[in-house]
């Protein structure tokens, strides 16, 4: 267990605080998300601490006790299954979605996004390299977040994928598709995915058909 005191520092840094404003109390409602989630479990595993699957604690208190062991960590409730199966009519019947929202503030800002370790543990160079040139990255990086977020919700399949390995990438006319890097091979996705954006939020949708088309196919252009 590292000391306390690096565990309030990772903590202040990340509501935004002064160390010494953290105490056991201190709530962590604003990381109830997955953004915010991926933001405490990066910051913990450059301390070599790793958050057990599944918890989210409400405090700072609970935050420590849990990476301490001194408590069991308790799971949110699952969702019952439906009693009689939900159907739809064709041609909807075998169509999964997956649809993700961001606050673009709530990403960090950077100096330098290239060596910010949050965006280089989530973000392929890729997608930073065409972040980087626009007049707001955080914007695009909002999008590709929710895009590879909305993924996970559409399709159970990549629910354990880093999220660096599902890249968003744009074909010549500027509209963006997935890349799975799977075994350091670029793998497109037949996935449809739309990523929207204003100057505070951003939003992406991610559709796919079971069965037909298959979940993945050899890119057009290797060189994406």
């Amino acid at each position: 267990m590292v000391p306390e005191s690096q565990l309030r520092a990772l903590v202040a840094g990340i509501l935004v605080l002064e160390s010494d404003e953290v105490q056991p109390e201190t709530s962590l409602s604003s990381l109830d998300n997955s953004l915010g989630e991926a933001k405490l479990r990066l910051g913990l595993k450059r301390l070599g601490l790793n958050l057990p699957a599944g918890s989210r604690p409400t405090t700072f208190g609970q935050l420590s006790d849990l990476l301490s062991g001194t408590v069991t960590p308790s799971f949110r409730a699952s969702i019952k299954e439906p009693d009689v199966p939900l159907t739809f009519a064709a041609p909807f019947a075998d169509l999964q979605v997956g649809l993700d929202v961001q606050e673009i503030s709530q990403l960090p800002a950077s100096g330098d996004y290239w060596e910010d370790a949050f965006y280089r543990d989530i973000f392929d160079k890729t997608e930073i390299a065409y972040a980087v040139v626009q007049s707001e990255p955080r914007i695009h990086f909002a999008g590709f977040w929710c895009a590879k977020e909305a993924l996970r919700k559409c399709d159970a399949a990549f629910v354990r994928i880093d999220a660096a390995k599902t890249i968003v990438a744009h074909d010549d006319n500027g509209r963006p598709y997935f890349l799975w890097n799977n075994a350091g091979e670029n793998t497109r996705l037949q996935h449809a995915l739309s990523i929207s954006h204003t100057g505070l939020i951003a939003m992406a949708v991610v559709a796919m058909t079971l069965g037909s088309p298959p979940r993945h196919a050899k890119p057009d252009n290797a060189t994406h």
